[in-house]
């Protein structure tokens, strides 16, 4: 079992360590309701601020989002269950819209 987890540690390790091309994937934004609570990497989420969650990128990784010829990096602050969530100011400076979804292209 040790060696099954420490496997598949070093296999998200080594996925969060290898730089890619800008990927696309969807994007959402955070709900206003998180606003003000702690996030997973234990700072405040600030809904008009510039961050983003991501399932498995380490805290503190700088994420380059493209949509529609706009391009913004922001840091991981918290975790998702698939894609990325955006802030609402993250979002509102790419284009995405704040009540949906987008889809976005990434790269770090």
């Amino acid at each position: 079992m040790k060696r099954t987890l420490i496997f598949f540690a070093a296999i998200l390790q080594h996925l969060a360590s290898v730089p890619a091309e800008a990927r696309p994937v969807t994007a959402t934004v955070y709900s206003d309701w998180y606003a003000g609570r702690i996030t997973y990497c234990g700072q405040r989420y600030e809904h008009w601020g510039l961050s983003a969650a991501h399932p498995f990128l380490p805290c503190g990784t700088r994420v380059t989002v493209h949509h529609r010829g706009r391009v913004l990096t922001v840091p991981v602050t918290d975790r998702c269950d698939c894609g990325i969530d955006l802030s609402a100011g993250a979002a509102h400076r790419l284009g995405v819209p704040i009540d949906g979804i987008g889809s976005v292209r990434i790269s770090y």
